[in-house]
């Protein structure tokens, strides 16, 4: 199944998107938050993969006020200057711009179920988008930087957490150095407090994946902890 680049404004703001509609049969409708790397092909792909699950996705840029048309590959320069991108970004306008992205989907489908998916720093925004309301699920894998107060805001995302309304995922592997272990006992920890049962915040840790373990054009790709992380998507998605 095919995607299209469409426009979701934000305010005034364009915002480049990748849309793959799976037609009115779906259950969810998916907004993919992506990688530092911007919407670049594994993005477009994976939207395309989720689509034939009937799952219809809207792939969301984190860096439309600075890059729009950010599309990059996995190699050291190109980690930096998203990363340089990532570094401007504030969670106001991650809450604007996924707010819109909200908007934009419910009017095409005002009644389909809402889940979030980011990798990466797209788990990382998708942590802080999850205490939106109207978001029923969130898929957060492998997201750095959650427990640290985040600069523009002297708060992290994970102190967003009493304001989640839905289901929150947070998957990681035990082998990410991004994601040390003393971030991901905080994690643990937090989620358990909040819901002992595991009923909606649930934590996965894949033993000996690294950062990135979903994504087939990267180096840390992890055939078996990848299937973990799309089966756990389509248990809840379909």
């Amino acid at each position: 199944m095919k995607g299209q680049w469409t426009k979701v404004y934000s305010g005034d703001l364009p915002l480049r998107s990748w849309w793959v509609d799976s037609g009115s049969d779906c259950k969810y409708i998916s907004i993919v938050l992506p990688e530092v790397f911007g919407i670049n092909h594994w993005i477009r792909s994976f939207s395309e993969k989720l689509a034939k699950q009937n799952v219809t996705v809207l792939a969301l840029p984190l860096y439309g006020r600075t890059a729009p048309k950010l599309d990059l590959s996995y190699s050291e320069a190109d980690l930096k200057l998203g990363r340089h991108h990532k570094n401007l970004t504030t969670s106001k306008n991650i809450i604007k711009d996924i707010s819109a992205a909200l908007n934009w989907v419910k009017e095409k489908y005002p009644k389909k179920k809402i889940s979030i998916i980011g990798f990466c720093f797209g788990g990382h925004a998708a942590v802080i988008a999850s205490s939106l309301k109207g978001i029923d699920s969130t898929f957060c894998f492998y997201g750095a930087g959650v427990t640290a107060p985040r600069k523009d805001t002297n708060f992290a995302p994970i102190d967003l957490l009493e304001k989640v309304s839905g289901k929150l995922n947070f998957i990681c592997g035990s082998s990410d150095d991004l994601i040390p272990l003393q971030d991901r006992l905080e994690i643990k920890k937090r989620f358990k407090k909040l819901d002992p049962l595991e009923e909606r915040f649930i934590y996965v840790e894949v033993k000996g994946a690294d950062h990135g373990f979903m994504c087939e054009e990267r180096e840390s790709f992890n055939k078996d902890a990848s299937s973990i992380g799309w089966n756990l998507l389509m248990k809840e998605l379909n």
